[in-house]
């Protein structure tokens, strides 16, 4: 928490990895495909595994962190800023995850906010292989967890703000 406070995670909180149940009916909205990501990026459905997949691997972790990182930016009109940040989260993300194997945890598992954005265009639509897949994570979302209900859990802020974009993810262990 300490470390994560220090990369400029503000809001960040221990849990159990119980807590995260996919829910085929976040699945369902994958399906719907209304990010165009599905079947079109390595970190979403259906390449992240089926919904038994997913809970088997939830099931080898035992305590997580939860984060959020948080940017003041115009998330109408500034998309440059507003990718920037995904990425910057998504990098403070395998710094945490190299801390907690530097300390002698090996099996952790985090997860980003969002889509991955490694690539300008993800391998999977090209029929390539991902070129980052030690650096690739999915998203809470991907994996079919109600992001929004895990947020009102805890009585942290689940609404979407004109004027700052809030990442939500986490690292299991």
């Amino acid at each position: 928490l300490k470390f994560a406070r220090q990369l400029g995670i503000e809001t960040c909180l221990e849990f159990s990895s119980g807590l995260l149940v996919p829910e085929q009916r976040i699945r369902d909205l994958c399906f719907e495909n209304k990010c165009g990501n599905y079947r079109n990026h390595y970190m979403c459905p259906p390449y992240v595994g089926s919904i038994g997949e997913i809970r088997a691997r939830l099931k080898k972790f035992q305590r997580g962190v939860l984060l959020q990182y948080s940017k003041s930016l115009d998330v109408r009109t500034d998309n440059e800023s507003l990718k920037q940040s995904k990425i910057d989260f998504h990098n403070k993300i395998l710094r945490l995850e190299e801390l907690l194997r530097n300390e002698g945890i090996e099996h952790v598992w985090g997860m980003i906010g969002g889509s991955c954005e490694l690539c300008e265009v993800c391998g999977a639509k090209l029929g390539e292989p991902c070129p980052y897949p030690d650096k690739a994570r999915m998203s809470l979302e991907s994996i079919a967890i109600d992001v929004s209900a895990l947020l009102d859990k805890f009585g942290w802020d689940s609404k979407f703000h004109p004027d700052k974009i809030t990442w939500t993810g986490c690292i299991l262990y």
